[in-house]
């Protein structure tokens, strides 16, 4: 199996260049047959070493970052990642478990969950529950999802992009599923404390108004 770790990063200050760089090393540590993207948001380009670098240019959308990402991908699995995760060993096996399973997208266990009462087990959990079941920091989704249900929306700048690709996911009858037998840990929103408020506003509380406008649009369409 072999896997694209496509990571969106902003190397704009050390503590976030050795942030994205541990989320790499973790994932390496497995030996898996790994091609690593980094789709850096920032203008003075940091070279991390052995990954495909990729420039992002113009206003910040998650999802369009991870679109380009996607179109330099070459594997079997792609893992759609924020740069503030660690990679547990053992986290390789996921590819071989959603064949097995019948799941052409996945979200792992992180502590998050843990700490909410799931424990770590042979266990999924299907479903599109956006932080629970599906969890948009870290996707494990397959090259034929993506050829499935064509481009990732890029309708929203940050918050609410997994709930889009949930969307794209009911809508063409991929099943997604929490599998708790791999973890992947978050340090939730570090990159995005970084930023000026103005910014974090923009990427976050703004988009829970859209979002419910268009699905009150969608609902008045039917």
């Amino acid at each position: 199996m072999k896997y694209d770790l496509i990571i969106v990063a902003c190397s704009s200050k050390a503590r976030l260049i050795a942030m994205t760089q541990r989320c790499i090393d973790s994932a390496s540590q497995d030996n898996a047959d790994m091609n690593v993207i980094i789709v850096e948001t920032h203008p003075m380009l940091h070279s991390y070493p052995g990954c495909n670098i990729i420039s992002y240019s113009g206003e910040f959308c998650y999802n369009k970052a991870l679109n380009i990402g996607i179109s330099h991908a070459k594997g079997d699995v792609f893992i759609l990642a924020n740069n503030d995760l660690i990679f547990f060993p053992g986290w390789s096996e996921i590819g071989d478990l959603m064949v097995v399973n019948g799941f052409e997208s996945a979200s792992v266990i992180s502590s998050d969950h843990i700490k909410k009462g799931l424990q770590q087990g042979d266990y999924i959990y299907a479903g599109y529950n956006i932080g629970w079941n599906l969890t948009g920091w870290c996707l494990f989704v397959t090259r034929k999802c993506i050829e499935t249900i064509g481009s990732l929306d890029e309708s929203f700048q940050f918050w609410h992009s997994d709930n889009v690709y949930a969307d794209q996911l009911k809508a063409n009858g991929i099943r997604h599923g929490l599998f708790c037998n791999i973890r992947v840990d978050h340090l939730t929103s570090a990159t995005l404390r970084t930023i000026p408020m103005r910014l974090q506003r923009r990427y976050t509380s703004d988009g829970v108004h859209q979002y419910k406008l268009m699905q009150k649009s969608m609902k008045n369409a039917i």
